[in-house]
């Protein structure tokens, strides 16, 4: 911490991303973290490979992010890699950008239980609720006033990542900050409208699609769904909008590991998104190790190439190798 204090006191110039396929941890801990340094008079570059999906665009200065690092000039004294496990996380141009030497020194902030030492600092609490309370600590020690717009993006890192505090990392804490955030600013009525009451009717018709795809086993303790290429192409939805279906089945009573295969249609050839989320039994994090991905205890991820079929037998006799 002091040492990375440090460093952002005395840069003149700084990157800030996220990962891939962002959500509202990593837009909000990336515009949080970006304004915050402005005010202590940076100049400060705000990117993500896929831009801001259009359920978060209600977010203080979200319009600032770029999608591309073509036409950025100079160097940088610092880049920031928020709410990755690493910095392949951000994507192929963000880590083409760190192999030119233009970005001084590299550091991930996150809280995912996974993460690979691709920086060269890393600020890391698995116990924090979402990356915008590191964030928001690194702040608070900082000259810097935590005004509403830094609220707001904050408080949403906590809302997403927490499920509106009904998740299992929900803490203590979580609460305490939520409190602090709201004092400076932050409007939970208008953020949770929003993230959960402002859904395009492209997901909905999706949804609609997804659902006939639901598989459970046997013994009910496993439940998959998926989205293909035709399912995106029918409705005209986005990768953006599978975000949370996963918890659909998930939902199910006795369910206890969900997994969601999404097709990736910018990709030649079949590549599936898995997404895993546990109630507490699993350790998916683990489980998504094994296929080369990672995230936390009760929700990760991985990707995989071949056929859904292919994909789906390999996933689920993992799943059942660990379940009690």
């Amino acid at each position: 911490m002091d040492t990375i204090l440090g460093l952002i006191k005395d840069a003149k110039r700084v990157l800030v991303s996220s990962h891939e396929n962002p959500d509202g941890d990593a837009i909000g801990s990336t515009l949080a973290l970006g304004l915050g340094m402005e005010q202590m008079g940076k100049e400060v570059v705000f990117y993500n490979k896929d831009g801001v999906p259009e359920i978060l665009r209600f977010l203080p200065h979200s319009d600032r992010i770029v999608k591309s690092l073509d036409g950025i000039e100079g160097t940088f004294d610092l880049v920031f890699a928020v709410d990755c496990t690493g910095t392949n996380r951000a994507g192929s141009e963000f880590e083409d950008f760190l192999s030119t030497g233009r970005g001084g020194k590299v550091i991930i902030m996150d809280h995912h239980q996974t993460n690979n030492s691709s920086a060269d600092l890393r600020l890391l609490d698995p116990r924090s609720s979402s990356t915008g309370i590191i964030v928001y600590s690194v702040l608070k020690r900082l000259p810097v006033e935590i005004n509403s717009d830094i609220a707001d993006n904050i408080y949403t890192t906590i809302i997403g990542d927490t499920g509106s505090f009904r998740y299992s990392n929900t803490n203590p804490d979580t609460f305490r900050v939520a409190a602090e955030l709201v004092e400076h600013g932050a409007d939970p009525a208008e953020i949770s409208e929003a993230l959960f009451e402002n859904e395009p009717l492209r997901k909905l018709k999706l949804i609609g699609l997804v659902l006939p795809t639901l598989e459970v086993s046997g013994d009910k303790k496993i439940a998959s769904v998926h989205v293909d290429k035709k399912m995106f192409a029918q409705t005209g939805a986005f990768k953006e909008d599978t975000e949370g279906i996963v918890n659909i089945p998930r939902s199910i009573k006795g369910v206890e590991v969900a997994i969601l295969f999404r097709e990736e249609v910018d990709k030649d050839g079949s590549l599936w998104k898995v997404s895993f989320r546990s109630k507490g039994q699993v350790d998916v994090a683990k489980l998504a190790e094994g296929f080369g991905g990672g995230g936390h205890y009760r929700a990760a991820g991985c990707s995989l190439a071949g056929d859904l079929d292919e994909v789906k037998k390999r996933v689920i006799e993992s799943v059942r190798e660990v379940l009690p």
